[in-house]
């Protein structure tokens, strides 16, 4: 919801908006407007990358653009103001810039010191500017060339932790400091599962192995619905409805489209939506309240080559299923041996919601659906 309030009386704040309970800040992407531009109700003004997704911000009231006051590319905290409408001509003091801190490592003060250089004269050439031995080496007109060359550091590349990396980053590592987390594996014959993708795929079906993984999840969820559940502020919600989260990768993080009521859904229903879903995310044109709200996620790795893993949960749910490869391996058949796939479930719970043998007991069900998959196509 936007948020406005009066600046000196006549300018209308334009804040960013909180879209999301888990939404601490947003990044400005695109400004499609620029000072002295007059925009309408309800007209898109910014474009704010948040919580991996993008959305637009729009003008809560018509007027003129007085004043931008964060710039392309800058993070700032929710309800932050971002720029100002008012009528046309009129004067609106802006803020004073903060001014920029200087970083200095440790070893380059220490250099500087002994050097006698003058930290003030020196523009750092490291990451966010900061300065560093080799600047102050270079700088010191008392230290021979070809010991900077023997002090200068190997080339490397810094890549800042912003965006949806840093977001990403932020909910990781609450997830891990916040919960008990266990994470169980189980190596289930998914042979009869593949054999059944294939028949679906000869018979024209555009339906794919990890599509059958979903149904076969929300079939074990109903059976299993302490593991379909959310922990906030010390309750446990058990959810009636399944709202599954799909990880998808993208080249800078990882994205968790929801699909809604996904019991509810035919196989091939829930084929489509997923690839919808999936094709939104990397256009990035998902809405915000298509990537939250799930109540239990899966994340497969399988395509890369991957066995088994440990995923993370993505909170406040209190359970996510990683999903391996298909590995075909023998297995003794009575006094014979059989080829059969096999694909390994990690299953990460919450232990202060959910104890190991109901994880277990999941994973068990899982295992049954799996081995004769043929009600998924129902």
């Amino acid at each position: 919801m936007m948020m406005a309030s009066l600046h000196n009386n006549m300018a209308t704040e334009v804040r960013l908006p909180q879209w999301s309970m888990g939404m601490e800040e947003g990044q400005v992407v695109t400004w499609h407007k620029q000072v002295g531009d007059e925009v309408a109700v309800d007209e898109p003004l910014v474009e704010i990358e948040a919580e991996k997704t993008t959305d637009d911000v729009l003008a809560p009231v018509a007027g003129t653009i007085l004043e931008i006051l964060v710039s392309e590319g800058a993070t700032v905290p929710v309800l932050t103001v971002l720029a100002l409408i008012g009528e046309p001509g009129e004067a609106v003091a802006s803020p004073a810039p903060d001014r920029p801190s200087v970083q200095i490592t440790p070893v380059a003060r220490r250099t500087a010191k002994e050097f006698g250089v003058d930290l003030g004269a020196i523009t750092g050439t490291g990451p966010g500017g900061r300065i560093t031995e080799y600047e102050v080496i270079s700088h010191s007109s008392d230290t021979p060339a070809d010991a900077v060359g023997e002090r200068a550091p190997s080339p490397t590349t810094t890549v800042p932790l912003t965006g949806m990396r840093r977001i990403i980053a932020s909910r990781m590592h609450e997830s891990i400091q916040s919960m008990a987390q266990l994470t169980l594996t189980r190596r289930i014959d998914a042979t009869e599962l593949i054999a059944l993708q294939q028949a679906l795929k000869a018979d024209g079906a555009d339906v794919s192995v990890t599509d059958l993984v979903l149904k076969a999840v929300t079939v074990a969820l109903a059976e299993h619905p302490a593991l379909n559940a959310t922990l906030e502020d010390d309750v446990i919600t058990q959810h009636a409805r399944i709202d599954l989260g799909v990880a998808v990768a993208l080249d800078d993080g990882l994205i968790v489209p929801v699909v809604r009521d996904a019991a509810a859904n035919s196989l091939t229903e829930l084929s489509a939506e997923v690839r919808e879903l999936a094709e939104r995310v990397r256009t990035k044109t998902a809405k915000p309240t298509e990537i939250t709200g799930s109540t239990f996620t899966v994340t497969n790795l399988g395509a890369y080559g991957i066995d088994g893993f440990t995923p993370i949960i993505n909170p406040p749910e209190v359970a996510i299923l990683g999903v391996g490869q298909a590995v075909e391996v023998p297995v003794r058949d009575g006094d014979e041996v059989a080829w059969r796939q096999m694909i390994t479930f990690s299953l990460t719970i919450d232990h202060r919601a959910v104890d190991g043998a109901p994880g277990a007991q999941f994973l068990q069900s899982l295992a049954e659906i799996i081995a004769d998959p043929t009600a998924l196509n129902d």
